[in-house]
């Protein structure tokens, strides 16, 4: 027999799942046809109650996962490091993998989100599918690395706004010197007014969200026709765009620096996650949140790669990119395109704003994934954290939160830029780590029992999903701890490695000595789950008593 304290939430004392009975005045949960209702009832079987409205569509939701990815802004952001380590064409072909990768992943991501749509996402599926004895401390860790990585990369993305803010007034002025401490208020400023957009505009986030999309597609447009029209007819030959990997970062290697290219072009792929998070905010989430998830990546690829191919064609000077006297290569880039200052500073500037907007989304994912594990008590202070504002309708306490680790984790830049990017690097670890762990763990076990039925099934090419994005990812993780110049020094070396296992290790230490005992993970009625998921999907009355899971 075993014992209690090894018992999940919703498991008697031989191990076996039992129908918890519901507190709620709603009706039954096979009377309810309206569709509402049916989420929230759903959600009540998962463990939670509905506390922020469904007042996303799944435009306006899938606009916000968009403009945490905004692929052609990441790719512009580190087209510097992606020239340097292959030129033009290592990056622009490079794309298409770190597409593939991010994509395959989310497949995985997206089948879980149609059997369990939580906004814990990554930590509940964590949770559901581990061992009884290994579920807590599995889902506690999937937690804090999918929340860290979240906010590391929203620091790093404030860092390079802030960045490209002040590139701005240098290159109007060239006689200002950026001085780290202007830098810093900078981002200040912008995680403030990030966090301040979440809050008071909480209720307007769906039509703002589609109001940036539309912007940041227009941009775009109009970016590329720009620079294609001042540039004409000075263009690259067609053979050096698509041919050229000339290596400038010292390895003689093309094999390894087209994988360096691989790597700086997944931050332009990061953060599928976001939808995930806002499941609880968007009717019949089942179905609407898998298509948040896979179109971003394929919206991203297919607006990217013309872009990658436009920026290619109308480079002029790579010395002069690489080493761009405001620090910036984009702007340098859109000078060397455009020959107009006037014209650039418009560029820039409508860039920073489509920018901004993946700042003010991953506030909100983040939020949200803060606010869903602390719910069931994963970190300290979660009566803090799991609050939501009766005034504005949202978890108040994690935006402010994650705000003031962020303007606190942004004095480290003043003091040391490359240990603050030391730490902002480890972001791609986690988060794609956070992202495999659930289906690391599918591998084990048996995924037709413990997955219940679902509009959205990878059916049996689920295990190959789950097994590639595993092993993936394991070479994810090798690729991002390699050295990205050569030859190496103390101040190039990447340290990633270190990085992550101190923080992995810290992870272990809050729960040795905080969450170990406390933290039991959520309590779900699966019989109840699986139940009226059978008579959604198929249409017909099922025993809520019935043994589960049984997919199809």
């Amino acid at each position: 027999m075993k014992s209690a304290s090894r018992l999940r939430p919703g498991q008697d004392a031989e191990g076996r799942v039992t129908v918890t009975p519901s507190t709620s005045a709603r009706p039954p949960i096979e009377d309810i046809d309206d569709q509402a209702n049916y989420d929230d009832a759903e959600l009540e079987a998962s463990g939670y109650h509905r506390e922020m409205p469904r007042q996303f569509s799944t435009f306006s939701l899938l606009a916000l996962s968009y403009a945490v990815i905004c692929t052609w802004n990441g790719f512009a952001s580190a087209i510097g490091n992606g020239i340097k380590q292959g030129s033009s064409a290592g990056s622009i072909f490079m794309l298409f993998p770190a597409a593939l990768f991010i994509g395959i992943v989310s497949l995985g991501m997206a089948e879980l989100t149609s059997a369990f749509p939580v906004a814990g996402g990554q930590y509940y599926w964590a949770f559901i599918l581990s061992p009884p004895k290994w579920g807590p401390f599995i889902s506690y860790s999937t937690a804090v690395i999918s929340v860290l990585g979240i906010w590391l990369g929203g620091a790093s993305t404030s860092n390079f706004i802030s960045g490209m803010v002040l590139s701005i007034v240098q290159f109007i002025n060239p006689d200002y010197t950026i001085d780290p401490w202007h830098k810093y208020l900078v981002y200040v400023a912008i995680m403030v007014l990030g966090a301040t957009i979440n809050t008071l505009g909480a209720r307007k986030l769906p039509a703002l969200t589609g109001f940036i999309f539309v912007f940041s597609m227009a941009t775009l447009v109009v970016t590329t026709i720009t620079m294609l029209f001042c540039s004409y007819p000075n263009y690259n030959l067609a053979r050096w765009v698509f041919t050229d990997n000339t290596i400038s970062s010292g390895w003689e290697s093309h094999s390894l620096a087209w994988v360096l290219c691989f790597v700086n072009n997944l931050y332009g792929f990061l953060g599928t996650d976001a939808g995930v998070h806002m499941t609880e905010e968007i009717p019949n989430p089942t179905v609407t949140a898998p298509k948040v998830i896979m179109y971003p990546v394929i919206i991203g690829l297919a607006t990217v790669f013309p872009f990658a191919c436009t920026c290619m064609f109308v480079i002029k000077d790579i010395d002069e990119i690489l080493n761009a006297p405001s620090g910036l290569p984009l702007i340098q880039l859109y000078y060397q395109a455009t020959d107009s200052r006037v014209i650039t500073v418009l560029l820039m500037v409508a860039f920073a704003v489509c920018f901004f907007a993946c700042v003010v989304a991953i506030i909100t994912g983040s939020s949200r994934a803060l606010w869903s594990a602390a719910r069931d008590e994963c970190f300290p202070r979660s009566d803090l954290w799991k609050q939501i504002s009766p005034r504005f309708g949202m978890p108040l306490n994690a935006v402010i939160i994650q705000a003031a680790f962020s303007i606190v984790y942004g004095l480290v830049f003043v003091g040391s830029e490359t240990a603050f990017e030391l730490m902002v690097s480890a972001s791609i670890i986690f988060l794609v780590g956070s992202y495999v762990i659930p289906q690391a763990i599918l591998l084990f076990v048996d995924r037709h029992e413990l997955l219940p039925e679902r509009p959205f099934s990878l059916g049996r090419f689920g295990y190959a999903v789950n097994f590639i994005s595993t092993i993936w990812t394991v070479l994810l993780v090798i690729a991002c701890c390699l050295p990205t110049e050569y030859p190496i020094t103390p101040f190039n070396m990447n340290y990633n490695s270190i990085v992550a296992s101190v923080l992995f290790f810290l992870t272990w230490l809050g729960w040795v000595f905080s969450r170990k005992g406390v933290f039991r993970g959520p309590s779900i009625d699966k019989a109840t789950l699986a139940s009226r998921r059978r008579k959604h999907l198929r249409g017909s009355t099922v025993d809520a008593h019935t043994p589960l899971l049984e997919t199809q």
